[in-house]
C-alpha cells in the first residue's frame, strides 16, 4: 500500500513540475503558500484528539514539539512555503546562532496554536519578537538536539544506537547489489565511492551532524567527526559482509578520503533515502504518510525521554 502511495505522490509531483510553480511536494502533499493555509491544511491533518492537544500546548511548549510530519514535509529548500518565510526569517545562519528552518517551524505552530483558539496572530510582529531573542531560540534546538540524543528516532527516520545496530538497518534497507559492491569494493577508489552516496545520506538521516545517540555512541569511542563516522560505518558494514566480526576496541578516527567528483563511478543505488520506498522511515511516519493523518505528536520536553 505504501508503495503505492508514493508512486501516486511521484506522479503528482511530476504534474506540478508543468504548472507555474511547485504546488505538492515529492509525497504528494499540497504546499501551502501562507500562514493562513498552512492552518486550513493543519485542520485537515490532524484528528480531532491531535487538535485538542494541540489547542491545551502553552506556548512554551511549542519548543518540544515534534512528529507533526506533515509541517516538515513543507519546508523542503525552494518549495513555496520557504519562500514566503524569507521575507521574515533571517537566512544568515552564522549570524543568527540558530537555523532558519527552526524558525520557521516555530511560527507555524504558533500561528496554528493562536489559530485554534481564535487568537490574533501578526507575523512581522511576532518574526521581529524572535529575531530579538536569538538566544532563546538557540537554546530550543540544544534542548531538541538534548533530546534527539536519547530518541531512537528523528524526523521519522530509526536511529541505530551503534554499529551491530547500523548493521541490522543496513541488512534491512539495502539492495542485494549494493550490499556486493560494499562486500567487494572498487579496487582503485574502495569504500571513498560511497563517502557522497550512501555515506551523506547517513550523516544526514542518521544526524552524525546534528546530535543523535549514533553520533554521542562515537563520541564515546573518541571519533568526533561525522566523515569519520560514516567512513567506520562503511568499512566496519563492508567487514560484516564478508564474516569479520566487529571489533570496537579496534575503532580509531579515520577519515574516508573523498576523491574528485569525475573519479568516482556512479552507484547504481546512491542511497536508501533516493529509493524513497519507504523503508527507512519510521512506523509512524509510514502510517502517517499511508493515512495522511496525524492522530497524536510529541510535546514533552527533552528530560521526559530518558530511560
Amino acid at each position: 500500500m505504501l508503495k503505492i502511495v508514493l508512486a501516486l505522490c511521484a506522479f503528482l509531483q511530476t504534474l506540478c513540475a508543468c504548472g507555474q510553480s511547485v504546488t505538492f511536494n515529492k509525497h504528494g502533499f499540497y504546499v501551502p503558500q501562507n500562514l493562513t493555509e498552512a492552518d486550513e491544511q493543519l485542520d485537515k491533518t490532524l484528528t480531532a484528539k491531535a487538535k485538542t492537544k494541540f489547542k491545551a500546548l502553552s506556548e512554551s511548549d511549542l519548543e518540544n514539539v515534534s512528529g507533526v510530519f506533515v509541517v516538515e514535509e513543507w519546508d523542503e529548500a525552494g518549495s513555496q512555503f520557504v519562500k514566503f518565510f524569507s521575507q521574515y526569517v533571517n537566512p544568515k545562519q552564522d549570524a543568527w546562532g540558530y537555523l532558519d528552518w527552526q524558525v520557521r517551524n516555530r511560527l507555524t505552530y504558533l500561528s496554528y496554536l493562536r489559530h485554534l483558539n481564535h487568537q490574533p496572530f501578526d507575523l512581522a510582529k511576532e518574526a521581529r519578537r524572535i529575531n530579538a531573542q536569538a538566544d532563546s531560540v538557540a537554546r530550543a534546538d540544544e534542548r531538541r538536539r538534548q533530546r534527539n540524543i536519547l530518541a531512537d528516532s528523528i524526523n521519522g527516520v530509526y536511529i541505530p544506537r551503534n554499529l551491530k545496530d547500523s548493521f541490522r538497518r543496513l541488512d534491512e534497507l539495502l539492495s542485494d547489489t549494493l550490499k556486493q559492491k560494499l562486500r567487494h569494493p572498487h579496487p582503485e577508489y574502495g569504500l571513498a565511492e560511497f563517502h557522497f552516496g550512501l555515506g551523506l545520506w547517513m550523516r544526514n538521516s542518521w544526524q552524525l551532524w546534528g546530535g543523535s545517540r549514533l553520533q554521542q555512541y562515537f563520541e564515546g569511542l573518541g571519533v568526533h567527526h561525522p566523515d569519520d563516522m560514516s567512513g567506520i560505518i562503511l568499512r566496519t558494514y563492508s567487514e560484516h559482509l564478508n564474516g569479520k566480526i566487529l571489533d570496537e576496541a579496534s575503532i580509531k578516527p579515520l577519515t574516508v578520503p573523498a576523491p574528485a567528483d569525475e573519479q568516482v563511478p556512479a552507484e547504481p543505488v546512491i542511497s536508501p533515502e533516493a529509493q524513497d520506498d519507504g523503508k527507512s522511515y519510521t512506523k509512524e511516519y509510514r502510517r502517517f504518510l499511508r493515512k495522511r493523518r496525524i492522530d497524536d505528536f510529541q510535546s514533552l520536553p527533552p528530560e521526559a525521554y530518558a530511560e
